[in-house]
């Protein structure tokens, strides 16, 4: 949220943050323990995003916000990684309160990243696609909370190269990204992420009208699961 160049407001207007913070994700730079540095910092960042609405004494709606969360896919400590995701979640829910601002938080239903409910591992969904989520996951392709550790090795003496030859690329807009960020979004997230669309496509391959549908069905309520830490957050605050 940069609303730094914006002028007088329109009328009858509300303009929405998306409050994420860094901590929530695998690219934090450092495991959240919910520190005094480390709330100052998640402060810190709040007040840059709202600084537009203090200014015109405008109301404040945090239209997105919240961590995403790991799975048992993602190795043994994975419940440890939730506890200290749950940790960012209460603690910038205390801001909103001491604050007093609207929100809604992201998102509702998912495959098990970040929703309030995700549709179980055991629908036809997630148990066709299994290979390719676990492909995409390894090749960083989605930009939202990927963790690129994975392919770090590969695209590092990409960004060296592009520090040492173009340096002015460490100004490039946004002012909040970096080199690698600037790189993966060309690199994986479109290029990658496009050449991926037709291994995608063959998954659905000759499936009958009734297999379509009952792929449809993993995403119903009732084949979902409960973000219960999640969701035991936010109910006292909604």
């Amino acid at each position: 949220a940069d609303f730094s160049k914006f002028g007088d407001p329109l009328p009858n207007s509300v303009y929405a943050i998306h409050d994420y913070s860094n901590f929530g994700f695998p690219s934090s730079p450092e495991v959240y323990k919910g520190t005094d540095d480390q709330k100052a910092k998640m402060l810190r960042s709040y007040e840059r995003k709202t600084a537009y609405q203090e200014k015109i004494g405008g109301h404040i709606w945090n239209g997105e916000w919240g961590p995403v969360y790991a799975s048992p896919d993602d190795g043994p400590n994975w419940e440890s990684i939730n506890e200290d995701r749950y940790r960012v979640l209460k603690d910038q829910l205390a801001i909103y309160e001491e604050r007093k601002i609207s929100w809604s938080i992201w998102l509702y239903k998912d495959i098990g990243f970040q929703g309030m409910v995700y549709i179980s591992p055991d629908t036809p969904y997630i148990k066709r696609l299994k290979p390719f989520l676990e492909k995409k996951k390894r090749l960083a392709a989605d930009e939202w909370g990927c963790d690129v550790s994975t392919v770090d090795h590969i695209f590092k003496p990409v960004d060296d190269w592009l520090l040492e030859e173009v340096p002015g690329i460490k100004k490039r807009y946004p002012p909040m990204w970096n080199v690698t960020t600037h790189v993966g979004r060309v690199l994986r997230n479109i290029l990658l992420s496009e050449e991926l669309y037709p291994e995608y496509a063959e998954y659905f391959k000759d499936l009958s009208f009734e297999d379509l549908e009952e792929m449809a069905a993993s995403f119903k309520f009732e084949n979902c699961v409960q973000r219960q830490g999640l969701n035991d957050a936010i109910k006292p605050k909604a």
